[in-house]
């Protein structure tokens, strides 16, 4: 009856049934071709991808499972070999992937991995995989030459985080649930007296980009603080909490930082629940469109004197080809909301919207690609923001 459904385990553990308990995981052939693709395109640029899937609770820790799992077809053997089988297929597809559940599953249990009334990892869990991802990077040709960093990490105090599923939870138990309490660690660079690492700071030539979920933004976790010990490497950590699976890559590689200073490494951290197909092409056009960045030279936008917010491009003497997106980018990163307006040869109109929601970072740059909206030669577009862009705006044709 909670929300989401939830069966209790052994010991105080909870596991979602829809997605803790899942048997399958969406990965389809085109989504590993699109990450190789992403891969390749970052590669040629001089950034190496690590795509770095989060295993289940269940995954990791099957031991406190009630045995009523079985009526949801649970079976432990499926479950690891369908995360196996994942990574696998990366791998053969030149995608370098983090195995996470192998170190997990060899850890014990009782060590706390995840959370008793919570679906994230502890301090603990985050620190295996942050090895695990780091034993990979130092395995890259491209990690001898990398700046190196010692740096060390300190036990801080026990903090209590608020979860949204342990409250959903405890509506329907009697017994107060275990709190989602973890101890805090803090990671600075060795040779630093006091002060504390900022790993989330603007420092845009860090040889490590982190991006992902909550799973990387959890204040408890300290993720990329154990991703920066284990592998000697600093690192910014872009992580969203509540951005889904491509909001923070989306904020991230949209953004000026990664333009102007590519990461050595991106770390792309998602559970293996996330359907990366599950927006459709939208996301992987923008992602690859910006990886590429082969684009041409601005198209005018003229602005519209009654309509500040509007601007007009001519396509008449412009070719567009089914690789190309457009990038649409404005000084003003404060803009959120853009809707384009195609006008065709035939008289139609086609609309594309695209949104930044609150979850995400503006960054002032959309990629949407033009042949969905083209029935007819595109005469023209009409862009339209959310409010006047300050600075004005340009349109570039980029491939992908």
């Amino acid at each position: 009856m909670a929300e989401p459904r939830s069966i209790e385990g052994k010991s105080g553990y909870f596991y979602r049934i829809y997605t803790d308990l899942r048997m399958h995981h969406s990965f389809s052939d085109e989504t590993i071709e699109n990450l190789a693709r992403l891969s390749e395109m970052l590669k040629a640029k001089g950034t190496t991808l690590i795509y770095a899937p989060v295993p289940t609770k269940s995954q990791a820790m099957p031991e406190f499972l009630p045995d009523s799992a079985a009526l949801y077809g649970y079976t432990r053997e499926l479950a690891v070999q369908s995360y196996q089988t994942v990574v696998d297929r990366l791998r053969a597809a030149n995608v370098v992937a983090a195995d996470l559940q192998s170190p997990m599953i060899a850890a014990k249990s009782h060590d706390g991995l995840f959370f008793r009334s919570d679906f994230h990892w502890t301090a603990q869990g985050a620190r295996l995989a942050a090895e695990a991802i780091a034993d990979v990077i130092k395995a890259q040709p491209e990690y001898a030459s990398a700046k190196k960093t010692k740096f060390k990490t300190r036990e801080l105090e026990s903090i209590v985080s608020f979860s949204t599923l342990r409250n959903n939870l405890q509506r329907f138990c009697k017994d107060s649930l275990p709190a989602v309490e973890s101890m805090a660690y803090e990671t600075t660079k060795a040779d630093q007296s006091s002060g504390s690492l900022d790993l989330f700071g603007a420092e845009a030539t860090d040889p490590i980009a982190l991006v992902g979920t909550s799973m990387s933004n959890a204040e408890a976790g300290n993720f990329g603080g154990f991703i920066s010990q284990y592998s000697s490497l600093a690192l910014t950590n872009y992580a969203i909490s509540g951005g889904n699976q491509f909001g923070s890559i989306l904020s991230y590689m949209t953004s000026r930082e990664f333009q102007e200073n590519r990461p050595r490494f991106l770390i792309w951290e998602n559970p293996i629940y996330n359907n990366l197909g599950q927006y459709g092409p939208a996301p992987w056009v923008e992602l690859l469109a910006a990886a590429s960045q082969t684009c041409q030279p601005a198209l005018e936008a003229k602005g519209l004197d009654d309509q500040p917010n509007e601007f007009v491009v001519d396509l008449t003497s412009v070719e567009v080809t089914p690789d190309q997106a457009v990038m649409v980018e404005t000084p003003d990163q404060t803009i959120r909301d853009l809707k384009v307006d195609a006008a065709l040869a035939n008289g139609q109109h086609r609309t594309i919207s695209m949104l930044r929601g609150d979850r995400l970072r503006a960054t002032g740059r959309f990629y949407f690609p033009l042949q969905p909206l083209e029935q007819a030669p595109i005469t023209s577009l009409k862009l339209i923001f959310d409010r006047p862009p300050e600075g004005g705006s340009e349109l570039q044709l980029c491939s992908y």
